[in-house]
């Protein structure tokens, strides 16, 4: 089906470690997240949370984002690896394949399904086109599977017209129409376009929602804003074009902050909402990461457990699947307690976006 600029009643669109995060970022924090100084040493755990295993931690004696993934692959957890390989397509041909041949090798590892290759497609990540945009999906689909046959593409990306609903009135329209000239590639037609030309074999989808106030002048709330965006998603036929997954960054300083209600709501909203719609997955970012001179995670200082935490392991008990993002450079060198935090991702995530060191 084409998608005109307006005429599209939805799109969509979507799903790192090494440095991107999903929309709705921590307060304050843009869609890229990225900084450099390490977390205090976690010791203990959540209350309540059960542990898969105890599986030994790695000696670290080799490639540390390896021994990462084969940590959580033995603990049951899926591995996909993380890089911003636009980066390095837009850094030319040297550059790419060097990151293209440390793939090959990284998809060898046990428990390997594929690879996220872009954080938020056209959205401020130098891509200014669609043109460009397809051009770097294709070479990137075309040397990944010469490299790593069998192997899935991911892309996550952002939608920004999808948060303004243009199907609901003319300012809705004004509003999808401003972040469409200003985001070319990341527009509802231009992610349908590189779906249906076969160039992404999952996609995480950012919904790109506003502002609760925004939504509250529109007579609706931000929970009824992401339904109505998800069943557009639904009827516009996406999840049969793609294996479709959502997006939500979680992680605040110090841990999640919410209470149980914002919890729960923010459960329902970002995870209950899109799986009801068709999404098979979630990526709630992230385990831990660095973003303006803070360190932003789901679990509390000390690997202290919250009302989040509590509905993610609740999710995963009913059997959602959800995923988040890790790097051995935000994890402890001490064998037990790498093991540990290794325990606990598995409890509650089916899989993990882990760094892939490509710089």
């Amino acid at each position: 089906m084409k998608l005109a600029v307006l005429a599209l009643p939805v799109l969509i669109l979507i799903t790192g470690c090494s440095g991107g995060s999903p929309d709705a970022n921590p307060t304050n924090a843009p869609p890229g997240m990225t900084s450099t100084a390490l977390p205090p040493r976690p010791t203990g755990g959540p209350t309540g949370v059960s542990l898969p295993s105890t599986a030994p931690g790695p000696a670290f004696t080799a490639d540390r984002y390896v021994e990462l993934a084969n940590a959580l692959h033995k603990r049951g957890v899926a591995i996909w690896w993380e890089t911003d390989l636009v980066a390095r397509w837009l850094e030319g041909p040297g550059s790419f394949d060097q990151a293209i041949d440390r793939l090959g090798a990284l998809g060898k590892v046990p428990g390997v399904v594929g690879f996220k290759v872009s954080d938020e497609i056209g959205y401020h990540d130098g891509l200014q086109t669609v043109a460009e945009a397809a051009q770097f999906l294709r070479a990137a689909k075309t040397r990944l599977a010469q490299v790593a046959p069998g192997k899935q593409l991911l892309v996550d990306a952002v939608v920004p017209e999808l948060g303004c609903l243009p199907w609901r009135g003319t300012n809705q329209q004004g509003c999808a129409q401003r972040v469409r000239l200003k985001y070319p590639a990341a527009t509802a037609a231009a992610l349908e376009g590189y779906l249906r030309a076969g160039l992404i074999d999952r996609l995480d989808l950012s919904t790109g929602l506003l502002e609760e106030a925004t939504y509250a002048k529109w007579g609706l709330t931000k929970r009824e804003a992401q339904v109505d965006v998800w069943n557009r998603v639904k009827a516009q036929g996406w999840p049969q074009l793609t294996i479709l997954q959502a997006r939500k960054a979680l992680a605040e300083p110090d841990g999640y902050q919410g209470d149980t209600g914002q919890a729960n709501d923010d459960a329902v909203t970002y995870i209950d909402v899109p799986v009801a719609a068709g999404a098979r997955a979630v990526d709630i970012w992230t385990w831990r990461q660095q973003y303006q001179g803070n360190v932003v995670s789901l679990l509390g200082p000390g690997l202290s457990g919250n009302p989040l935490w509590t509905e993610l392991i609740r999710r995963r008990a009913d059997g959602r699947q959800l995923i988040t993002h890790m790097t051995p450079s935000q994890l402890p060198a001490d064998s037990a307690a790498f093991g540990h935090e290794c325990d606990l991702a598995a409890a509650a995530f089916s899989a993990v976006f882990v760094a892939a060191g490509t710089g």
